[in-house]
C-alpha cells in the first residue's frame, strides 16, 4: 500500500505543470561541451610557447539553480567545474604532464519565451569568474600556478521538454560550452 501511494504521488508530481510562474524554482544539472576554458587553455599555450600532446579534456560539469522572479523570466545562480590534462612536450620527449583545473560560478538572467505544458523555449545570458589551477608534473621549470578571470555564456537557444523533471538542451558560447545538455527538475 505505501509503494503504491509513493508511486501515485510520483505519478501526480510528475505530471504536475507549473510552467513558468513568478516563484517557480528550477535545479539542472548538465554537462557541456567545447567551451571558452577550453579555448583559452588553447590559447595560453599557445602564448607560453610550451608544447603538450596528448590533450584530454573533460565535460564541462554545471549545476544552475533558478527562480523565476516573474512569469517566464528566470534569475540564477550556477557553478561549473572542467579539467584539462596533457603531456608536456620538450625537444620531442615527454617530460611530464600538466592537470589545468576551472572552477566557475556564474549569476545569469533567461527568458522563457515559449512555456508549453511539456515543451519550453528559452534563451539568456550570465556573466561568471573562473578560477583557474594548473599543476605541472614535469622535470622542466614548469611552476604550479592559479589564477582567474572573467568569463560569460551566452544560451542563444534552449529547449526544455517535460513537466515537473526534464530533458534540456542548449546551444551557445561560454563556461558552459557550446552545447550543453542534462536534466532539470522544476517546482
Amino acid at each position: 500500500m505505501k509503494k503504491r501511494i509513493a508511486l501515485l504521488s510520483l505519478l501526480f508530481i510528475s505530471l504536475y505543470s507549473v510552467a513558468q510562474e513568478k516563484g517557480t524554482n528550477d535545479i539542472n544539472f548538465g554537462i557541456g561541451f567545447e567551451t571558452s576554458n577550453e579555448f583559452l587553455n588553447t590559447v595560453e599555450d599557445i602564448i607560453s610557447g610550451v608544447s603538450y600532446r596528448n590533450t584530454t579534456v573533460t565535460p564541462a560539469f554545471i549545476l544552475t539553480y533558478k527562480i523565476a522572479v516573474k512569469n517566464k523570466w528566470f534569475v540564477y545562480a550556477d557553478g561549473a567545474y572542467q579539467q584539462v590534462t596533457e603531456d608536456v612536450v620538450e625537444n620531442n620527449l615527454t617530460t611530464g604532464d600538466a592537470t589545468h583545473r576551472y572552477i566557475t560560478v556564474g549569476f545569469g538572467s533567461s527568458y522563457h519565451y515559449i512555456s508549453k505544458n511539456w515543451f519550453q523555449m528559452y534563451s539568456g545570458a550570465s556573466v561568471a569568474y573562473t578560477s583557474q589551477y594548473s599543476n605541472f608534473s614535469t622535470s622542466s621549470n614548469l611552476e604550479d600556478k592559479s589564477d582567474g578571470y572573467f568569463n560569460f555564456h551566452v544560451s542563444a537557444l534552449g529547449f526544455r521538454f517535460g513537466k515537473a523533471l526534464a530533458g534540456f538542451a542548449e546551444i551557445g558560447v561560454g563556461y558552459k560550452g557550446f552545447a550543453n545538455v542534462g536534466i532539470s527538475y522544476q517546482f
